[in-house]
């Protein structure tokens, strides 16, 4: 008995540390949207703002003193009907 209650333990410890350490999407950290607003944040690095559904309403985000660029979310997935 108690070897079943050990081996329940340590499967329940197994999965829980499983689930707390599965890190979030790339698109749910980047957006959902299909147009990514990329602009330089200095030292090198890029911020990628992915909240736009066309490159036209992606545009007023990059231009203005924020330079940048528009580009497709690389993890964009349309959604299935």
């Amino acid at each position: 008995m108690k070897k079943i209650l050990r081996g329940l333990l340590i499967l329940t410890a197994a999965g829980a540390a499983l689930w707390l350490g599965t890190p979030e999407s790339h698109a749910g950290l980047y957006g959902e949207g299909r147009w990514c607003a990329v602009t330089d944040s200095g030292a090198g690095e890029a911020t990628w703002e992915c909240e736009f559904d066309t490159q036209e309403d992606c545009m007023p985000a990059v231009t203005g003193g924020n330079r940048g660029f528009c580009a497709l979310n690389p993890y964009w997935r349309p959604e299935q009907n």
